[in-house]
């Protein structure tokens, strides 16, 4: 770990021109990849993320950037390390969607956040396949079967399952 956070202090001393005032470990997300959350003296905050599988990181890099550049709304990867290793990118604050259904419940406000959500993820498929380079994919350059049970899976373990609501396993597989 500290050799991650030598390297991520780094990146952001460059970027920056100063030190971070601030660094805070963030937890893991589906992935080997190390969040953390670092602050300039100003209280200005940028995520940076490493991961030793380059390959990965470039193609998120890749990937953001041409989101970005297609107008979408995507954090900005803001710098890149040498190695590959390492990279920062704006930050969009702490909140999500599972805590704004803990907090608040099955809610009209909450209801409508999903459906935001929900139109822009339909936004970023439709509108981020402009121009994209599928062969930069890591590993499926299709959308097909196994790479969409791959996704209902992840939704199960990281967003059904973290709701602790009572569904029916079977019928989400069906």
């Amino acid at each position: 770990m500290h050799q991650m956070i030598e390297t991520i202090r780094t990146l952001y001393t460059q970027w920056a021109g100063a030190e971070p005032a601030g660094l805070d470990v963030l937890p893991q997300a589906g992935s080997d990849r190390r969040y953390f959350r670092l602050a300039g003296a100003d209280g200005r905050t940028v995520i940076a993320t490493y991961g030793a599988n380059v390959r990965e990181n470039e193609t998120f890099v890749y990937f953001a950037c041409h989101f970005a550049g297609l107008g979408l709304n995507v954090p900005d990867v803001l710098a890149v390390n040498e190695e590959g290793t390492a990279y920062l990118q704006t930050d969009f604050g702490d909140r999500s969607l599972l805590q704004a259904l803990e907090q608040r419940g099955y809610s009209d406000d909450v209801y409508a956040l999903f459906r935001e959500s929900l139109a822009e993820l339909a936004r970023l498929q439709v509108r981020g396949d402009e121009g994209l380079d599928y062969n930069r994919c890591l590993t499926n350059r299709e959308f097909g079967k196994q790479a969409i049970l791959a996704d209902l899976l992840y939704f199960k373990y990281y967003f059904l399952d973290a709701l602790r609501e009572p569904y029916d396993k079977q019928r989400l597989i069906d």
